[in-house]
């Protein structure tokens, strides 16, 4: 069976690794995965998807085309490639590849939305995917809370054994935990460049793009009023982003900015290297679809500190495997990260029960379910 996973991107970011996860559990399910980029790409993301065994399509449009343009160029591929099965990976613009499928006469279409709804989207944006829904055999969320922020209701994917009553469901993303463990051992320290800047009592880290979304001006603030009280600790950012210019222009006078260390924009293995440096990770999101850097940061064992919104109060167990605080509280971020500084207790326990949390969501679970449910087009 072919199928072909489309994605407008293939940057550095959360959805395209978890379209390289699902492109890779469909290459172990001995299927033959055509990777569809619409617009922009990264050489280093491309390499990745096709070193995990798929072919990567570069279409090479603009967005400035229009949708009418977008979904005719989409169309026409899909009636020349004719797969058997199309993947939407739905970030805007979402509906336009299912439509194009559809006008193709791709007979199974699927989507896996990757956000939450929010006001921001708009009643249009939420019309519009319930719109797309109808035009897919299936619609898959990454987390309960994504699929009800959208539809209103939820039911967890489990072996097939709800697929005949709901056209939508969860399934939940994926982390290698065995993959990040190992990447985060201690011993690989002295191997980044960045460890030498890092001599501090305690090392906050955050790991992802710099932009408004992410938080990560909160976790800033944050940081700063920490360093009140502590002026040793330090703060590590890997990551970068169209962000980062406006904050060191607000920040960079701050006694405190000298005592954050950037890293930059790392590829995905480098990025969890990272993690060996760290004591803490702080996932400060405004609004999050899953929440896949906290569950990487658990696999590495770190007590993690995170925004009580979307996915992540879903996957960070509150005062278990993680500190939730308020999302967009400056005190309230400021409050968890200087209990982990001075409760080692609460750090040691926070940090044994996040690698066992993270075992719930590890790979091995997904590629399962994948496979699961990719028999059921092959028995229809």
């Amino acid at each position: 069976m072919n199928v072909a996973i489309c994605i407008p991107c293939l940057l550095r970011g959360g959805t395209e690794m978890q379209s390289l996860y699902l492109a890779r559990a469909l290459v172990r399910s001995s299927y033959s995965v055509e990777v569809v980029c619409y617009f922009q790409f990264d050489s280093d993301v491309v390499r990745e998807f096709e070193l995990s065994g798929s072919n990567v399509v570069r279409l090479n449009m603009k967005r400035e085309l229009g949708a009418v343009r977008i979904t005719d160029r989409l169309r026409k591929y899909f009636s020349s490639s004719r797969p058997d099965v199309v993947h939407v990976q739905y970030m805007a613009p979402g509906a336009l590849p299912v439509l194009a499928a559809r006008l193709a006469g791709i007979k199974r279409v699927i989507a896996t939305v990757h956000q939450p709804y929010t006001r921001g989207h708009g009643l249009h944006a939420k019309i519009l995917l319930r719109s797309a829904a109808l035009l897919c055999d299936y619609f898959i969320a990454v987390s309960e809370v994504a699929e009800s922020s959208w539809f209103g209701r939820n039911g967890t994917f489990a072996s097939g054994d709800n697929m005949g009553t709901s056209r939508h469901f969860t399934l939940h993303n994926a982390v290698d935990v065995s993959r990040v463990a190992m990447l985060s051992s201690p011993e690989l320290k002295k191997t980044l460049t960045v460890a030498t800047k890092l001599t501090a009592t305690f090392v906050f880290g955050y790991v992802g793009r710099l932009r408004h979304e992410k938080g990560v001006d909160i976790l800033f603030e944050a940081f700063g009023s920490v360093c009140e009280k502590h002026s040793d600790i330090k703060l590590l950012v890997v990551g970068d982003g169209p962000d980062l210019a406006q904050l060191q222009v607000k920040y960079d006078k701050e006694g405190w900015w000298k005592n954050i260390v950037f890293a930059g924009s790392q590829a995905w293995e480098d990025a969890m290297k990272h993690f060996s440096l760290m004591d803490a990770a702080v996932v400060p999101s405004r609004f999050e679809g899953f929440g896949l850097t906290a569950i990487e940061a658990m696999a590495a064992s770190l007590p993690v500190v995170a925004s009580n919104t979307g996915g992540l109060k879903e996957v960070v167990e509150n005062e278990k495997s993680g500190l939730l605080f308020e999302e967009g509280s400056v005190a309230g971020l400021a409050q968890a990260m200087q209990r982990l500084i001075e409760e080692p207790g609460v750090r040691s326990m926070l940090s044994e029960n996040a690698k066992k949390r993270a075992q719930q969501f590890d790979i091995a679970l997904y590629n399962e379910s994948i496979h699961d449910f990719y028999k059921t087009f092959e028995r229809g």
